[in-house]
């Protein structure tokens, strides 16, 4: 995630980079192979807890056997801008594939991909987590499993980990470190004043990991402005430093999709908790607009009007279509022959508001996605903000406003960072959950709008 407070230099052309260090780490020694490369690409996800890449290469001195590739090599891959050495992307890969091994017309040459990934995740899958927590914040038993487990150096990579409200005791039954932290994640509430729900993820970027609410990462200052205006448009909107952000072209993935939001519970959603030790049950609503007026967002708007369906029913006032069920212990410490003895009860798990929220939240906050295909940038990583300018398709503005709804801040949820002989790209992911213009609600109570939705027209 990036500092908020550092303004870094950017890339404005493609080929504005330089490739320091592409070195192949094996038992026998290093090898060179920047004259190889037919292309890199690593990718980074939020949603994902490590990054992985590729490496394609061209080669004609037959490395796969003179270097003995067999899966415990590593890649150490550093790049900067061209013009300056302030900032530098230096990263170390565990090779963990071969593939797409062929020949290259009638020569002696072959192509193949070297696939890499974080030696994290390598690990994650070698060894197990069997270890009881008592009296714990979910940050600390993170922070614990990635440094005391995976045995991350704070020295050398980055452990950024977002502090989380409430105590916890668990007993992690043999699972591996990925998954383990993965499961705690859920129940996880951040401190950070402003947060509402639970949304926190641990990702991993070219820096290091991570450990935020969406929330918490939703506050950052955007890293920059990037513009994208159609080239027969006269663009009068950009500053000269959008213009020199460009995007290149975009990709609408996700703009609405009413029958997942009803599905998934996104705006409205039911849990039911029953309390088997004080026999007693509760029903808590998910209302997404109570949900928008406490929590944090991208944008000033909600991604929803007020419309109401031929049974009078706004999208947020529905439940009922998404229903779970779940143990409970809320409140039990507040009895009293639970309360006195502390050894026999656990602490509250507040599953009423993570379940609720959760379920809502992770989908609600790629309800907007867009791709966009720009020159490469080693300073942009997934999880920071940025501004993103989409010029208005209405010809009436002749190019000289914004699309109200799909322009505004986003957040940087993947991207694919690609590297080759001739230039730099890169493809980011961007989400948000809502919009800079509010969406205009009808008037329901006219005679147009309840001849509309009852079919009458």
């Amino acid at each position: 995630m990036a500092n908020p407070n550092i303004v870094k230099p950017g890339v404005t052309y493609a080929q504005d980079y330089n490739l320091k260090t592409l070195v192949l780490l094996t038992p026998g020694g290093t090898f060179d192979l920047k004259n190889s490369l037919v292309e890199l690409g690593y990718f980074e996800d939020i949603f994902s807890n490590s990054i992985s890449g590729y490496l394609q290469i061209s080669d004609s001195q037959g490395l796969i056997e003179k270097l003995q590739l067999i899966g415990n090599e590593y890649i150490r891959v550093s790049f900067t801008k061209a013009s300056t050495t302030d900032f530098i992307n230096d990263m170390l890969f565990r090779v963990n594939k071969i593939s797409s091994r062929q020949l290259i017309g009638n020569t002696t040459t072959e192509g193949y991909v070297l696939n890499f990934c974080s030696d994290e995740l390598i690990l994650s899958e070698q060894y197990k987590v069997s270890k009881s927590y008592k009296d714990k914040k979910i940050s600390d038993i993170i922070n614990d499993i990635l440094t005391g487990y995976l045995k991350v150096d704070p020295n050398n990579k980055v452990v950024d980990i977002e502090e989380t409200k409430g105590i916890y005791s668990f007993i992690v039954p043999n699972m591996k470190p990925f998954e383990a932290i993965n499961w705690v994640s859920t129940y996880a509430q951040s401190a950070t004043p402003g947060s509402y729900g639970s949304d926190m993820l641990l990702f991993e970027d070219s820096q290091g990991f991570h450990f935020f609410s969406l929330q918490t990462l939703f506050t950052q200052v955007p890293e920059r402005t990037y513009t994208y205006a159609p080239k027969n448009l006269d663009n009068k909107t950009a500053t000269q430093d959008q213009k020199f952000y460009g995007v290149n072209s975009y990709q609408v993935v996700d703009a609405f999709d009413t029958l997942h939001a009803v599905n998934s519970g996104i705006f409205a959603n039911r849990l039911i908790t029953i309390d088997p030790l004080l026999q007693r049950w509760n029903i808590v609503d998910f209302n997404y607009k109570t949900y928008f007026n406490n929590s944090t967002q991208l944008n000033k708007y909600s991604i929803v009007n007020d419309a109401t369906n031929r049974l009078g029913d706004k999208v947020y006032e529905t439940p009922q279509a998404v229903l779970k069920f779940a143990a409970s212990n809320k409140d039990q410490k507040n009895i009293p022959y639970i309360g006195n003895k502390p050894s026999a009860y656990s602490h509250d798990i507040f599953l009423e508001t993570y379940i609720p929220t959760r379920t809502s939240q992770l989908s609600l906050s790629n309800y907007n996605k867009v791709k966009l295909f720009m020159n490469g940038d080693p300073t942009v990583t997934a999880g920071s903000t940025i501004n993103f300018n989409l010029v208005s398709m209405d010809p009436a503005t002749q190019g000289k406003e914004l699309d109200k709804y799909y322009s505004g801040k986003y957040l940087i949820s993947a991207m694919k960072h690609v590297i080759k002989v001739d230039g730099y790209k890169m493809i980011v992911e961007v989400i948000k959950e809502s919009v800079p213009n509010q969406y205009v609600s009808p008037d329901t109570s006219s005679a147009l709008w309840k001849n509309t939705i009852e079919g009458k027209l």
